[in-house]
């Protein structure tokens, strides 16, 4: 079964997350919202409950999506444990 991880940092752009994880769901697609934190803030101040907090390991996922938004997009690309695990997933596709 595909598993689909999106990554909610704080100030992340709203809609291009939740959109993408509406349509999943919908879709009948594992699909879970992870958080650097617990609660995550978007950057329109939406708050949102993240389903599990990143522990360094996207393992279990066959998708990783990125969102967009200021400053979430800047403090995905500030996070080194995601960006090395962002590495080893580009390794193994």
């Amino acid at each position: 079964m595909v598993k689909v991880a999106v990554m909610l940092a704080q100030g992340f752009e709203e809609i291009e997350a939740l959109t993408v994880v509406d349509v999943l769901r919908r879709a009948n697609i594992t699909c879970d919202m992870v958080g650097f934190e617990e609660q995550v803030t978007g950057s329109h101040a939406i708050q949102v409950s993240a389903d599990r907090v990143f522990d360094g390991d996207l393992s279990d996922y066959d998708m990783i999506v990125l969102p967009g938004g200021l400053p979430g997009s800047a403090h995905l690309r500030d996070n080194q444990p995601l960006i090395q695990e962002l590495q080893k997933f580009h390794k193994l596709s």
